[in-house]
């Protein structure tokens, strides 16, 4: 992970420990209390154990002056040694260091000649161990061929002779030994091969003799230096070293105890003077209070990380974060009755929400029916609520279902009867027509609500689920909009469930909603065949179903 990217990510963690105020005040209120009976019993304690050792412990301090005089004799006595035996080696260093090398003082022109000739003389010595090794025409023409017989007019005539007759004994070389010819041929091979031998030997000597006068001149005589024997120094030194190691452990024996005693006493007096002031104490079990209820909140942050912020609601999810909801005064309500007494968690004027509604009913990109889910039913409530009043204060005909019994959070958000509701049309006790609710949202736009009524939905005959999830692909002909709120484990289920339409809004909470829980729920989703539009974010605290919410401080949202 780069260096921004680890930045970032802790710092995420960071703000959402923060967030997390319950579990850090809990943590820093027991810490407070702990940190602040230690911080009192710690003195009077400290106080007891400086005297109790003040009064029973007793260290005698040893004096080092004897051996630390007996140290440094030794140390003189080794440099004095050292000095005598480093003297010693010199002398037997030069002794045994080779002459110096003669200095070539041939001309440079003459030394390149003698370079050539030495390469020559080499070439040529080269040639004659190789023909001396295998005495046969080729090893010979590669003689006569050598830089130093090249030019020689006798050994080019033996040269040609050589080829002559070797080409006259090759059509004979089938007989062998055993044929005169054969043998006659070879014998005038061998002479011809001595002979160039016998030019190249001489030539080898005409060319030491030219190098002889172009050598270097021979190196001085080397001068004759006694060597001094350094046994009796090594035998001094290891002595005078067996002396300083004794003084030296005796010293650091008596240093050990020398500094227990130190130590004993500035112990006893750190621990007389232990104390603080009250207020300083307080302060101090605050700082610690906080700092382990932060810590306690970070590590749990790192175990389990939760969502920070868009971009990595985005990263985790694999889509688009729609709409952010934020706590931002709002515009004070109208002194008419209808205003006075809507549900405070409703806002029909949000930006946000309008934003939400048109993504998801752009011209060319309807979406007739869309499920509002996540894993807080609060936050789904108010979500789903919301879309649905923009979409009603649109004058679009609406209908609002709720598919979450347990909680009954659309009837909380719009203050409606919950029963009979959606489970009363599933057991059969009520139709539609009983069970919709119509709420006026503003001042004159109705919303229809089908709240969730009271049972579980999962437990529903499949023939029931199937006619309700029918009735309402049907109920697309009638209303434009149709939101349906539904907890995620509902919305996973492949059958047996009401929701006609693959549409589907994930509602998440910044600083609650687990990133691996977040990854798997819009995962499952799709792997369903669920089609995720995008992802709401609620920043801010959880909404308080059944009051009614306080004006000045109600969430407003802003556009992701």
């Amino acid at each position: 992970m780069p260096p921004e990217a680890a930045y970032a990510w802790v710092s995420a963690r960071a703000r959402n420990a923060i967030r997390r105020r319950a579990l850090v005040t809990i943590v820093a209120a027991v810490a407070f209390v702990v940190a602040l009976i230690g911080l009192v019993l710690i003195p009077h304690e400290a106080t007891r154990a400086a005297r109790t050792l003040t009064t029973t412990v007793a260290v005698a301090r040893a004096d080092t002056s004897p051996v630390r005089a007996s140290l440094d004799a030794a140390a003189r006595a080794m440099a004095s040694i050292d000095s005598g035996l480093a003297d010693a080696r010199r002398r037997n260093a030069s002794a045994a260091a080779p002459p110096p090398a003669p200095v070539d003082t041939v001309p440079p022109e003459m030394r390149a000649e003698r370079d050539s000739l030495n390469r020559e003389l080499a070439t040529l010595s080269q040639a004659m161990a190789r023909a001396a090794e295998s005495p046969l025409p080729p090893a010979f023409r590669q003689l006569a061929e050598s830089t130093a017989l090249r030019g020689d007019p006798r050994v080019r005539v033996w040269l040609d002779s050589l080829d002559q007759v070797d080409k006259l004994r090759a059509p004979f070389s089938a007989l062998g030994a055993g044929d005169p010819i054969y043998v006659s041929l070879t014998a005038k091979v061998n002479e011809l091969g001595r002979a160039i031998r016998d030019a190249a030997a001489t030539k080898q000597s005409e060319l030491r003799a030219r190098i002889a006068p172009l050598a270097p001149p021979p190196p001085p005589p080397t001068p004759v230096v006694e060597r001094v024997d350094t046994t009796h120094f090594v035998t001094q030194r290891a002595a005078a070293q067996r002396e300083y190691d004794d003084a030296a452990h005796v010293l650091d024996s008596m240093r050990v105890v020398n500094a227990r005693a130190d130590a004993a006493t500035s112990r006893a007096r750190d621990l007389a003077n232990v104390g603080a002031p009250p207020i300083a104490m307080l302060a101090a079990a605050l700082v610690i209070a906080l700092a382990f209820g932060f810590a306690v909140s970070f590590i749990g942050e790192l175990r389990h990380p939760r969502l920070a912020h868009v971009r990595e609601g985005e990263a985790v999810s694999g889509t688009r974060v729609l709409a952010v909801v934020e706590r931002t005064p709002i515009v004070e309500r109208s002194r008419r009755s209808t205003d006075v007494e809507a549900p405070p968690l409703v806002d029909i004027v949000s930006e946000t929400y309008r934003t939400l509604y048109l993504h998801l009913a752009a011209t060319g990109a309807s979406v007739p029916v869309v499920t509002v889910t996540g894993h807080i039913p609060a936050v789904v409530a108010t979500v789903a609520t919301n879309l649905a009043a923009v979409a009603a204060y649109e004058a679009r005909s609406t209908l609002l279902v709720d598919a979450d019994p347990a909680s009954n959070a659309i009837a909380s958000v719009l203050r409606i009867p919950s029963d009979p509701g959606l489970y009363g049309i599933l057991t059969g006790r009520n139709d539609w027509p009983r069970a919709v609710v119509s709420v006026t949202i503003g001042r004159d736009r109705p919303l229809d609500v089908l709240p969730a009524g009271t049972g579980r939905i999962g437990a529903a005959l499949p023939d029931a689920v199937r006619t309700v999830r029918e009735a309402l692909g049907r109920l697309e002909r009638r209303y434009d909009f149709i939101v349906i709120a539904a907890p995620t484990s509902y919305v996973q289920l492949p059958t047996n469930t009401i929701i006609p339409a693959p549409d589907v809004v994930v509602c998440a909470r910044v600083g609650e909603t687990r990133l691996d829980e977040l990854r798997a729920e819009v995962k499952s989703l799709r792997g369903i065949g669920r089609v995720v539009h995008g992802i709401v974010l609620w920043d801010e605290e959880t909404p308080r179903l059944g009051a009614r919410a306080r004006e000045t401080n109600r969430p407003t949202q802003d556009a992701a």
